[in-house]
């Protein structure tokens, strides 16, 4: 039954994230809450490894200033005791430009005590930058590391 009731807590939580609900997240979450995030954060600032609670607020303030609208379908869940593993796609409505980007995000809970504790995050941060800038990166980022890679 704890299964189900931490599977809940996980879509809970992913539903206020990304309806901008810092409250409702934040109730989700054990003070000790860790993150990482597996994203360049020179590109992701608030992203990478933060620890405890504020992250939160900060991560859903910082995605409510640049996109006027976030939808999310998680396509996948699976809960096994204390871990629950989902994948969410997502489409984000730009601010800047009304441009929708969309990514498919991997994401690893742990809970404790119905509470998440840890949560680890992957998403392909090259596609999502092509997007956001509106232009493919493929071409001139493959002649570039064409040599360190083919000899």
């Amino acid at each position: 039954m704890d299964g189900d009731n931490n599977q809940q807590r996980v879509l809970d939580f992913i539903r206020a994230y990304y309806e901008g609900d810092s409250d409702a997240a934040l109730a989700c979450c054990a003070d000790d809450f860790d993150t990482i995030t597996y994203a360049p954060i020179e590109l992701f600032p608030h992203l990478g490894h933060k620890h405890g609670k504020a992250w939160v607020s900060e991560a859903i303030a910082i995605q409510q200033m640049r996109y006027i609208e976030r939808h999310h379908d998680v396509i996948f869940i699976a809960a096994d005791g204390s871990r629950v593993a989902t994948m969410t796609r997502a489409a984000l409505t730009k601010r800047i430009d009304g441009r929708v980007v969309q990514i498919d995000v991997a994401e690893f809970f742990k809970l404790r005590d119905g509470l998440i504790t840890e949560h680890r995050s992957f998403f392909d941060s090259f596609d999502l930058v092509q997007q956001l800038l509106g232009h493919d990166l493929t071409a001139g980022f493959a002649a570039t590391v064409g040599g360190a890679v083919h000899r």
